[in-house]
């Protein structure tokens, strides 16, 4: 199992939707206590999203070039890893090659998006045996033009596979996994910075400018301080000796939205050792990967002189 949120944020005037989840892949054994696997699991996807007319098909490769429209969607799992992981991989190359044979050129919606992961998911374990008795959980969440929405698929033997839709709001919070308790927790102070916040915003502004000024970087530091208290909790349950399930290291993806264009940015955790930066992909030149934002993790205390 694992814990995986996704939230709307709106601070700095830009709206972004936000998935933390932690890297630890686990298994139950015979007495109930679970047996790491791996701290080092990534369980967030920035997936393409390509659609494509007939003219861009290069029919020697059966490739298609070209698209008329291109985004990105997010994707958080939880569960079984090996059914999950297949399950993303198939998605990514089903949004990579989207088809309009009419000639026009429709574009793709959330709730169309999430219907095609729920059929594919329905279409995946009706041909599996089943043996592990496999339990998967996915948060998609991206943007129709600049309307956020979040969706869910989720599948266990039991219930079979299931869905739901929303259209995001700066109250959302929607969670996977292990989440009952930090659920709990996270909307009891979020519940309290946004009372706060109405407060603050309710206050009449005297006519100085300062007043003004005084105001907007209050509410600034709510949206601040809701950020980071979610972000403290997800740590708190991987440090959490109660949470067998859950550990490594917290990873944060955001999708942003700024004139229908979508960018996805992957926070650098505290994991140097696999960000590959020290790597050069090209000859006599350097090119590798850099991990930009803010750096997650723990913050080592100071040692001193």
């Amino acid at each position: 199992m694992t814990l995986v949120c996704v939230r709307l944020e709106k601070s700095f005037g830009l709206p972004r939707l936000t998935a933390l989840a932690d890297t630890r892949a686990s298994i139950r054994q015979t007495n109930g206590t679970f047996k790491t696997v791996s701290d080092t699991t990534e369980k967030l996807f920035a997936i393409a999203v390509r659609c494509h007319s007939i003219d861009g098909l290069a029919p020697v490769v059966g490739a298609w070039t070209n698209p008329y429209f291109e985004t990105t969607i997010g994707l958080g799992f939880s569960g079984s890893c090996f059914e999950a992981l297949t399950l993303v991989a198939h998605f990514s190359k089903l949004l990579a090659s989207l088809f309009a044979p009419n000639g026009d050129a429709p574009r793709p919606t959330g709730e169309g998006l999430l219907n095609l992961l729920t059929k594919l998911c329905e279409s995946y374990f009706a041909e599996h045996s089943g043996d592990t008795d496999p339990v998967v959980r996915l948060l998609v969440f991206g943007f129709d033009i600049d309307e956020p929405w979040i969706g869910r698929v989720a599948y266990s033997k039991r219930s079979g596979t299931t869905s739901s839709f929303i259209l995001a709001d700066e109250n959302t919070l929607e969670t996977i996994g292990q989440d009952a308790g930090f659920t709990q927790r996270a909307d009891e102070w979020r519940n309290r910075i946004r009372k706060h916040r109405e407060e603050v915003s309710s206050k009449p502004l005297r006519s100085h400018s300062d007043a003004f000024f005084d105001r907007e970087l209050e509410l600034a530091r709510h949206d601040v301080a809701e950020k980071k208290a979610t972000e403290e909790e997800m740590l708190l349950n991987i440090d959490s000796e109660l949470m067998e399930s859950i550990g490594g290291v917290l990873q944060r993806l955001e999708l942003s939205a700024h004139h229908g264009q979508v960018q996805a940015g992957f926070t650098r955790d505290d994991r140097d050792y696999l960000n590959g930066a020290s790597f050069s992909v090209a000859p006599d030149a350097h090119l590798g990967p850099v991990p930009i934002v803010q750096r997650m993790g723990r913050i080592e205390p100071s040692k001193g002189p």
